[in-house]
């Protein structure tokens, strides 16, 4: 048998010129196109956070808005001058209440810690030191002066 043409045993190529040359021009068009999605991508990041601050802005706006037609009410000047600058109108008399905890009758909170530091300090010092402390009181106790038990001394007869 006689073969013609190419049947000689060689292998083929596998890649032909025209899947080469498609390769090229998708390398190439890839290369050029790359950069400029890169570049748009980044665009419309920028994009997303400027829309992002305008918003913030617009609702910083409205709300500096709202609050200058509060101050345009004459009303609500008097009440922001009554609890911002303790204003009060001609004729009124005005009542400032220095610790509401003790005029309800409570202690604050200051005055219980310090209770319970106090009542720690007793708990933690000796019995001795106690009764050391009790002398001195009696000691300093004058006949005829104000006990600081709250018992009352007599007064020694003359006579």
């Amino acid at each position: 048998m006689v073969s013609f043409g190419g049947d000689d045993g060689a292998p083929s190529p596998t890649i032909t010129l025209r899947a080469l040359g498609i390769f090229l021009v998708a390398l190439v068009a890839f290369a050029v196109l790359a950069p400029t999605l890169r570049f748009s991508v980044a665009q419309q990041e920028q994009l997303r956070q400027l829309n992002a601050r305008v918003a913030a802005a617009s609702e910083r706006n409205a709300d500096l808005e709202a609050q200058l037609a509060l101050w345009q009410d004459p009303q609500y000047v008097q009440a922001q001058a009554r609890d911002r600058l303790g204003f009060v109108m001609p004729g009124e008399t005005p009542y400032v209440v220095i610790d509401p905890e003790t005029v309800t009758g409570g202690l604050s909170e200051a005055e219980i810690e310090a209770e319970e530091r106090e009542e720690a300090r007793i708990a933690a010092t000796p019995w001795y030191l106690h009764v050391w402390d009790s002398v001195q009181v009696a000691g300093e106790s004058a006949t005829g002066e104000e006990d600081p038990s709250g018992l009352t001394v007599p007064a020694p007869a003359s006579g």
